[in-house]
């Protein structure tokens, strides 16, 4: 199988940054999962929540 730090270095990201992803810690774009699930030969769905990836909705900040 691919290591984590051969997965990473594909990713062209950090290998710590990839196992905060693989273990809940971070939250990812739909892009990114495609992406991440593209180098195991998988499907994002196969990998990931659909709550792990989402689409963020930015609200424009009140001012104080």
């Amino acid at each position: 199988g691919l290591s984590l730090e051969e997965a990473a270095k594909q990713l062209r990201i950090p290998a710590g940054y990839l196992s905060q992803i693989e273990n809940g810690l971070r939250q990812v774009s739909s892009d990114r999962a495609e992406e991440i699930a593209g180098v195991y030969g998988k499907q994002k769905d196969e990998i990931f929540l659909p709550i792990r990836y989402a689409i963020r909705e930015v609200f424009p900040s009140h001012g104080a």
